[in-house]
């Protein structure tokens, strides 16, 4: 994917409207709270339909009640435009003018975005690392981000019969839809984690230098025979608690370095060089599926990585067809060096952007 033009309004704290970008490497640099991620915020929304934040108020400039993004690529079959309203409450995508779900733009070509805070996919709750897996699943594959949708949907229908105590007398015709459905997104899962596993094993030991065993696997949350059955035997504990209780969207990814599980005994530098080889097999599996590389994002390519960690990244963004990196300094690799401040975007070449101050 290449991105061609940006036109944000009222993201986050930016104050410059219209972008347009070149190939190759271009560095956003300013100081902390400058505004620097919110450009890939921005990017994010118009690629992906969606940002870092669930809520469209996390998104939006503080004050404000409405935003909107415009963004202009080449995918892997050809020229497109997204466009994102952003209003009370909802998140409305344009693809080539037409009203689409989200789930549609992940075939186009897609975008990998690499963030400090990507750690806590290691270290954080089983959700952080149900929500990598399935983002990058959902880009991979429509049908999975329509099977899922369709799963988490008769969940939601479950669990609220189990709460009201079932008074339709419809439990077993939910069960067997939720069943139906939890097995497809739990063969899909389980066929990707193969590959995925071996592109994170190989990217870690490249990016940490020398063999070091990263494993990566699914864990389901009910052993075998299969969902049918544990659905069964947690019968009287479901009606109990109101709740579904096992089910793909109670799965984890185990995630084992040398034998040992990163989540409990995994040190920080661990933990973020494993999420960056989930990142890197991520833009491999993406490039791999669609034909072309994605666009890579990096927020802060100095934070908490030590020089071969960083010297890594650094290549591999400039190695990319088109990638855009934040941070205070620029890589020496940089083909353009945009800088900001207060939200506002700067460059020496006014040829590379145009400015439009918003209100």
């Amino acid at each position: 994917m290449l991105v061609r033009s940006l036109r944000q309004l009222h993201v986050r704290n930016l104050v410059t409207e219209r972008f347009t970008f070149g190939s190759g490497l271009t560095a956003v640099v300013g100081p902390n709270a400058a505004g620097k991620s919110n450009l890939l915020e921005a990017l994010m929304l118009g690629l992906s339909g969606s940002g870092s934040g669930s809520k469209v108020t996390e998104s939006l400039r503080f004050g404000h009640e409405q935003g909107y993004v415009r963004v202009e690529f080449e995918g892997a079959d050809g020229e497109h435009t997204v466009e994102v309203a952003l209003t009370p409450g909802r998140r409305t995508v344009r693809l080539d003018s037409q009203v689409v779900p989200a789930a549609e733009l992940g075939p186009l070509g897609g975008v990998v975005l690499v963030a400090p805070q990507d750690a806590e996919v290691v270290h954080g709750a089983p959700a952080r690392r149900r929500n990598f897996l399935d983002n990058l699943l959902a880009r991979l594959s429509l049908r999975y981000a329509l099977v899922l949708r369709e799963y988490l949907r008769v969940l939601e229908q479950r669990n609220a019969l189990l709460r009201a105590g079932d008074p339709s007398g419809t439990r077993s015709t939910w069960d067997a839809r939720f069943v139906t459905l939890g097995e497809e997104v739990a063969s899909l899962r389980s066929r990707a984690v193969v590959s995925l596993a071996r592109s994170a094993a190989e990217a870690y030991d490249q990016i940490a230098g020398g063999a070091h065993g990263f494993e990566v696997s699914l864990e389901p949350c009910h052993p075998e025979p299969g969902l049918a059955a544990a659905l069964e035997a947690t019968r009287s504990a479901e009606t109990a608690r109101g709740a579904t209780l096992v089910g793909p969207h109670r799965d984890d990814l185990r995630l084992l370095l040398g034998g040992r599980e990163l989540q409990a005994y995994g040190s920080r530098g661990e933990a973020r060089t494993a999420a960056l080889a989930l990142r890197v097999a991520e833009r491999a599996l993406l490039e791999a599926r669609h034909g072309r590389p994605p666009l890579l994002l990096i927020d802060d390519v100095n934070a908490e990585l030590d020089s071969r960690r960083r010297t890594f990244l650094v290549r591999l963004a400039e190695s990319a067809p088109q990638a855009i990196v934040t941070g205070t300094e620029a890589p020496d690799g940089a083909a353009r060096v945009w800088r900001v401040e207060a939200g506002r975007v700067s460059t020496g070449a006014a040829e590379e952007l145009e400015v439009a101050d918003g209100p």
